[in-house]
């Protein structure tokens, strides 16, 4: 090998190293900050925020399309939903809909509000299936008086087949709050949302609620 070729792959291999530790400098470790009931919820920084982001996970014995039932009943904004006032969808489908949701806060913090574009997807393969919701840049509900609309918000539920015939559930999300919101009610929102949204959801699987929903779009995992 020629003192070029050697330089050559000297600078490649110094640019993959390079790059791998850029990437891994963008996706610190998660830590856990709850385990109790069979659900885990852990935190990590979000790159450009002062606020972590969460992900709770667990499993259920259910249907991917009761899930994505209890996901989208509306009825879910009270029963499912942690802290949450209002869950209505101003327009489109199943698949995919423009949803307006309004969560409650402890006094003296205002409520948040948001509009957000939600949708599903599911892998032909695995057949895991995410429902993904981002905030929108939009006015199509204006926010009502002593209600803060939030500056940001992206997340997913996923629902993922496992060989145990269960099915696992994560709900990965990060949000802006807007406002001023105490750094007390910041960490109790990043623990207890996905906390109580997942034992609301298993108490909601156990008790058959939407049991029998299929939706055509659906592929569920074949029962051994």
């Amino acid at each position: 090998m020629t003192k070029k070729q050697i330089l050559i792959m000297t600078l490649i291999g110094i640019s993959f190293l390079s790059n791998l530790s850029s990437l891994f400098a963008q996706s610190p470790e998660w830590s856990e900050s709850k385990r109790k009931k069979g659900i885990q919820v852990l935190t990590r920084p979000f790159a450009g925020s002062n606020l972590d982001e969460f992900l709770g996970r667990t499993e259920v014995d259910a249907s991917i399309s009761q899930v994505i039932a209890l996901l989208t009943d509306p009825a879910s904004c009270k029963n499912l939903y942690h802290q949450c006032k209002e869950l209505t969808v101003l327009s489109g489908t199943e698949k995919k809909s423009v949803v307006y949701l309004r969560n409650g806060a402890p006094w003296p913090v205002n409520d948040r509000d948001l509009i957000m574009d939600r949708g599903f997807e599911q892998n032909e393969k695995t057949l895991a299936t995410m429902m993904k919701i981002k905030r929108l840049d939009s006015n199509a509900r204006p926010t009502p008086s002593g209600v803060t609309r939030m500056e940001n918000f992206e997340g997913v539920w996923r629902i993922i087949p496992q060989a145990n015939g269960k099915l696992k559930i994560e709900y990965q999300a990060h949000f802006e709050p807007g406002g001023s919101v105490p750094q007390s009610v910041i960490n109790l929102v990043l623990t207890d949302t996905p906390y109580e949204s997942l034992l609301n959801l298993k108490t909601l699987v156990e008790e058959g609620k939407h049991k029998d929903t299929k939706f055509d779009w659906v592929k569920e995992p074949t029962k051994k």
